[in-house]
């Protein structure tokens, strides 16, 4: 695209001449002392709490994803318990089995607030605690 031909704005031309010819009363002012005031005011940081807020509602769990790590565990928890029923019977204990138990039952505990059933798994955590016992004891 070639330009041939220019033309200049006449309407600036009369903006900028009104402007001067006109007095001064017509044109928005600061009054003296105020400008830096304000200036003073809107220099500081903004807070940042949205922040915190945010991170606060994304721990919080909802019941069914609190129900589904509970059901995960529960079902780590009677694996572990079934292996180790065999390792009795046989005779071979694995301390890493009962370590593995010990630790994933005190996870559940600390979540668990029915106390029906994290009196289940203090019995059962204490069982863990006996084997592992016995099982230093005859290592030593």
């Amino acid at each position: 695209m070639r330009v041939t031909q220019t033309r200049r704005s006449t309407a600036s031309r009369t903006a900028r001449g009104a402007r001067r010819a006109g007095s001064s009363e017509g044109q928005f002012q600061l009054p003296q002392g105020q400008e830096t005031a304000r200036r003073a005011e809107l220099s500081g940081p903004a807070a940042v709490g949205g922040v915190d807020t945010i991170i606060a509602l994304q721990a919080i769990e909802e019941p069914s994803e609190r129900r589904r790590k509970a059901v995960k565990t529960g079902g780590r928890i009677l694996d572990l318990l079934d292996k180790l029923k065999i390792d009795l019977l046989s005779g071979q204990v694995n301390v890493s089995d009962l370590a593995a138990l010990k630790t994933t039952i005190g996870r559940q505990l600390s979540l668990e607030s029915d106390p029906e059933l994290n009196d289940v798994l203090k019995q059962i955590d204490l069982r863990a605690r006996v084997e592992l016992a016995k099982l230093k004891g005859k290592a030593a």
